[in-house]
């Protein structure tokens, strides 16, 4: 047991003290703060860029009006000829000019702006100038002005509701809508992420850490002292110390990311969010739990996995070609995991989602939508479970046989060898 420990503590100091587990662990933060900082600019630009002032040639009092009125979020200036509103756009007073001709009907306009200036986004602009097109019409055609105002004001509402049945046959209406789908479906994109950030770190790392010490020939000396069980479960176990350390580096940035919100003035955030939002957080244990779960049975299934492939080359430059399938796997699971995040009902997501490879990625998507039930929860649960036991006793068994065995041979034919091997020993 001695020797096992001196294993998992040589595995995870010599990852942990590395400077790629630094790069690892901030590398995703750092990536998300830029991502996310050159949105916030972009939207911002974007939002500054699409309003301006405007002029307005030949538009009549009630054509200003209408377009004051519409709340498009632009100043608007009048002018009387096309000159006087390019100067001013040369001189840059305004950001575009609106030409509009009431003459044809309907009536028609253009907008004029530097290329070099502002964006401005038209379609408010043309939404409102239909708007008191059709109201000038209805007015020639006899309209009373309280009539039309009642129309304009006319809208229709609607929301979408979902429905679910009980063993009992009760039903249950939730808004598919509100706030608490919203926060769910971010829950359930959250744990597929990071599973897929780690199951591609990881299945790197592990099979690179078994297929090293095989690669210097220095495994037969290794062995001589440990078995090759308690060897495997030393590099797995030291491995798995390295995913809680990263775990616990992002729980504590997020604790202490929490405790700054606290302190900052969150004034310019609607009292109607702060107070919808932050209670609706602390009710998905329940998912964050079960998120949890698929996610840890999901990385060490993978990485179990990736040990034994790790184990059947005999060179580091073949690692990555060992590899690639199990990686294109996870890459299929992650996808189907998008595509459920729109459509959790298909025949696809649901099959997905009981398949143990695909399960960590689907399954908190179809939990978040509530369309599975506790049954197909726990069946699932069950199946991954399994399912993990089984790829890490496989693992290690033929991480016994093949562990000395060295090919030059591709993935199919050294599994072939490993396998004649352990049904060699067996016998």
């Amino acid at each position: 047991m001695n020797k096992m420990w001196i294993i998992i503590k040589e595995v995870y100091r010599k990852n942990v003290r590395s400077g790629g587990f630094l790069a690892m662990v901030f590398g995703p933060i750092v990536m998300f703060a830029i991502i996310g900082l050159i949105g916030y600019f972009v939207g911002m630009s974007t939002m500054k860029d699409s309003i301006g002032h405007i002029g307005l040639v030949q538009a009549t009092p009630e054509v200003q009006q209408a377009l004051e009125k519409a709340d498009t979020g632009n100043e608007f200036e009048r002018f009387e000829s096309d000159k006087a509103a390019t100067s001013a756009l040369k001189d840059g007073k305004i950001d575009g000019y609106l030409v509009v001709d009431e003459s044809m009907t309907p009536l028609s306009a253009t907008f004029f702006r530097d290329k070099l200036g502002k964006d401005i986004d038209v379609r408010p602009l043309t939404k409102a100038l239909e708007s008191y097109a059709i109201n000038q019409r209805l007015v020639k055609e006899g309209i009373a002005p309280a009539t039309l105002d009642s129309i304009n004001n006319t809208h229709v509402s609607m929301k979408t509701s979902q429905m679910s049945f009980d063993d009992a046959g009760n039903a249950q209406v939730a808004d598919q809508e509100s706030m608490a789908m919203f926060i769910r479906t971010g829950v359930a994109y959250g744990v597929c992420f990071i599973v897929y950030l780690f199951i591609m770190q990881y299945v790197s790392i592990i099979s690179q850490e078994i297929a090293t010490e095989k690669g210097s020939r220095i495994m037969e000396v290794i062995l001589s002292s440990i078995s090759a069980t308690k060897h495997f479960f030393g590099k797995m176990i030291g491995i798995g110390l390295v995913i809680l350390t990263q775990l616990a580096i992002y729980l504590l940035i997020g604790l202490i990311a929490l405790m700054v919100i606290r302190t900052m003035d969150l004034s310019f955030v609607p009292k109607e969010v702060m107070q919808t939002v932050v209670p609706l957080i602390g009710t998905f244990k329940h998912d964050i739990m079960l998120g949890g779960v698929f996610a840890i049975m999901g990385i060490l299934t993978y990485t179990s996995i990736a040990g034994f492939l790790g184990s059947l080359v005999s060179r580091m430059e073949d690692v990555n070609k060992m590899v690639t399938p199990l990686v294109l796997v996870g890459l299929v699971g992650f996808y189907i995991g998008m595509y459920a995040l729109s459509s959790t009902n298909n025949a696809i997501v649901r099959i997905g989602s009981q398949i143990p490879f695909f399960t960590p990625f689907v399954m908190p998507f179809r939990i978040a939508a509530e369309t599975v039930s506790t049954n197909e929860i726990v069946l699932s649960v069950i199946l991954s479970l399994i399912f993990m036991v089984l790829s890490l006793a496989l693992s290690t068994v033929f991480y016994k046989s093949n562990v000395l065995v060295t090919s030059d041979k591709g993935l199919i034919q050294t599994f072939k060898r490993s396998y004649q091997l352990w049904r060699s020993e067996r016998e």
